[in-house]
């Protein structure tokens, strides 16, 4: 009976952040035949049903995660549309303290050669980082970004790095471009080319960088939220005004959404800030490089 209870209450809360089916097991099933059918991993099943061995029996019931990989993004286009206008307004009001050509003057082999110079370099500087607080000595206080030309050249970085992601389908534990992404690794792969390694789970993400109160939240900074677990099972990347973008199950890949909105104000638990002030600056310098 308690075990039922568990599973009704896990169905009800996962549709929003990882969609789920309730999969009933058959004779001659294995968890990798199940895994296999709904496009997910061993892993992920005997982690939603607490299972430790190999071991099923005909009728026991497992939760799995639903097949929303076969839908496709909605609010993708909408997010990088924003976030562009939002580093274009910035960029034109700090034109006369910066000469920087906007995004709306780059051509797309502009756009990829920016992105590419960015990720290339990350490769090498990922190596060399376990954590961000690997450089205790940094200012982590990001009041660089209070000037509109770091701010905006740091926005249109996030902007052209989501673009590779924007006809990526949402999938519950998958970290592949080409087949699916879910929040953590969309977020993990970000940072990966920025020069931050990060954990590949948001329970993992949550336990590295620097603690930053809701108040005091800067573009980039990685907010957490409660969903289907206890743990932090939900992460997204700040962009200023109380949004956020992230990989969400229910509008099928890259989306944005408002901590003010009634599901994720309950949910928030905290936030983490693994840029610094050092890396706003190598980033930046980045990509005035590439539109030279």
């Amino acid at each position: 009976m308690v075990r039922k209870l568990l599973i009704a209450v896990a169905l009800c809360v996962l549709p929003v952040t990882a969609r789920a089916d309730l999969y009933v097991v058959r004779r001659g099933d294995s968890l990798y035949k199940i895994a296999r059918k709904y496009h997910t991993t061993v892993e992920t099943i005997r982690r939603l049903n607490g299972i430790r061995g190999k071991l099923l029996r005909p009728g026991q019931r497992l939760i799995v995660p639903g097949r929303s990989r076969f839908a496709k993004p909605k609010k993708s286009v909408a997010t990088i549309n924003l976030l562009e206008t939002e580093a274009r307004e910035l960029s034109e009001a700090s034109e006369r303290e910066l000469a920087v050509k906007t995004l709306s003057e780059l051509n797309p082999q502009d756009i990829y050669s920016i992105t590419d110079t960015v990720e290339t370099e990350s490769e090498l500087l990922s190596d060399a980082i376990s954590t961000p607080l690997d450089v205790p000595y940094d200012n982590w206080s990001l009041s660089i970004l209070n000037l509109p030309q770091y701010k905006s050249s740091l926005l249109k970085i996030l902007a052209t790095i989501f673009k590779r992601y924007k006809n990526t389908p949402y999938v519950f534990g998958y970290n592949n471009p080409s087949r699916g992404l879910d929040c953590s690794s969309f977020t993990m792969r970000v940072y990966r080319k920025l020069g931050i390694s990060l954990p590949r789970t948001a329970r993992g993400q949550f336990n590295v960088g620097v603690p930053v109160d809701r108040e005091h939240l800067k573009v980039g900074d990685l907010v957490f939220f409660r969903t289907y677990a206890r743990f932090p099972s939900h992460v997204g990347i700040y962009i200023g005004d109380g949004k956020f973008v992230h990989f969400s199950s229910s509008n099928h890949g890259l989306a944005i959404s408002s901590l003010d909105s009634r599901y994720f104000r309950k949910r928030f638990i905290g936030a983490k800030r693994v840029l610094s002030e050092k890396k706003v600056r190598e980033v930046v310098a980045k990509l005035k490089e590439g539109l030279q």
